[in-house]
């Protein structure tokens, strides 16, 4: 899986925290690890044809990330608590990648960020080919802070400071690492020719040693926990560049699938030392074919999150995979097994069902 459409913040960041893997496989009998093969492909069952096909696969960030392990305990719970036998969490790139094969019934779901799949769905940007209007949403999860990293002794302390500064944004042939810096800038009164150096990277690795480094004043990238926490250790304290709530709100009317929230510090998500307020956040959630079958999307949305609590322990984003916290996301239309699920639990509002008929109808006309 790629990340806000490229690739995911922690998939270059090899430390010695990644562990190595292509493919977890949870079974009815055992948990065992398997090398990707094409025989992984022919499911035992037609998700379309079958409620309960008796082995799933679901397209995942590289092992390593916390995305994938979240997702390999999530399988636990589906083989534990439903007939299916088989939950097989494989990384196999970008939306641009598993996309086609999801419309060819070669995987179940997958996980990726909401701005990115709101693109895949208008058929922007690489997604121009795919017209991907098979996609809806299962669940959403926890959130993911998209900021400005710095550190103290740059003396930058607002979105204005960055004036005049070095600053790493252009990532790889991602434009929405672009976009979200101009909207950042403008609502600070700003552009990028206000820059002393718009540069160019390839991973979060390369950025963050360029920081430490001081080849760079600061850099934009989503907000990855244990990258944070190196920088905590050797410079004291990652620092994220504030925006005031009117900033974010700027940014967010102009970028979908984005909203505010507040960040409390040390939050397990993040590393945060401190308390980050009118945060530039989004979503990660699970997606899949509008042509699964609803009984199937409804026990598998049934199962993450009637048995959230389960998985609390073990991982740190399993608690904001929640009915507490945003479960749903208005960005990807849902699918409808899993508009069953929350309307049970009294969280399908009509609002969420007025959006819902309208990004389809509008999808429809185009």
């Amino acid at each position: 899986m790629k990340h806000l459409g490229g690739e995911h913040p922690t998939q270059a960041f090899s430390h010695n925290y990644l562990t190595r893997g292509t493919k977890n496989v949870f079974m009815k009998t055992k948990v065992h690890l398997t090398v990707l093969t094409a025989a992984m492909f022919l499911f035992t069952g037609n998700a379309s044809g079958a409620s309960w096909p008796s082995e799933v696969t679901v397209v995942s960030p590289a092992p390593g990330t916390s995305v994938h392990s979240l997702l390999t305990l999530m399988g636990n719970l589906i083989v534990e608590h439903t007939p299916i036998e088989r939950w097989d969490v494989q990384p196999l790139g970008g939306p641009e990648l598993w996309l086609p094969m999801m419309k060819e019934g070669k995987c179940h779901f997958a996980n990726h960020s909401v701005p990115g799949m709101i693109l895949a769905y208008q058929g922007r940007w690489v997604y121009e080919k795919i017209r991907a209007t098979y996609v809806r949403t299962v669940a959403a999860g926890h959130s993911e802070m998209f900021m400005f990293w710095t550190t103290a002794d740059k003396q930058i302390g607002s979105i204005s400071d960055l004036k005049g500064k070095r600053i790493f944004v252009k990532y790889k042939t991602n434009p929405l690492f672009l976009e979200m810096a101009k909207n950042q800038l403008a609502s600070a009164g700003l552009n990028l020719s206000d820059l002393k150096s718009v540069l160019p990277f390839s991973n979060l690795s390369v950025a963050t040693k360029a920081l430490l480094d001081g080849i760079a004043d600061a850099f934009l990238f989503p907000v990855v926990r244990e990258a944070v926490e190196e920088i905590n250790t050797l410079k004291g304290e990652c620092q994220f560049i504030p925006l005031t709530l009117g900033q974010s709100r700027y940014v967010v009317e102009r970028m979908g699938g984005f909203y505010v929230e507040n960040i409390r510090s040390h939050d397990p998500r993040f590393g945060n030392l401190k308390p980050v307020p009118n945060a530039i956040c989004y979503q990660n959630a699970m997606f899949c074919s509008h042509t699964l079958d609803p009984d199937l999307v409804h026990g598998v949305a049934k199962t993450i999150f009637d048995h959230s609590a389960e998985l609390r322990d073990a991982q740190p984003l399993a608690s904001f995979w929640s009915l507490n916290y945003r479960p749903v996301a208005l960005g990807v239309p849902y699918h409808e097994g899993a508009i069953r699920y929350f309307r049970e639990k009294g969280l399908w509002t009509s609002k969420a069902q007025m959006y819902q008929e309208r990004i389809i109808s509008k999808q429809s006309a185009n």
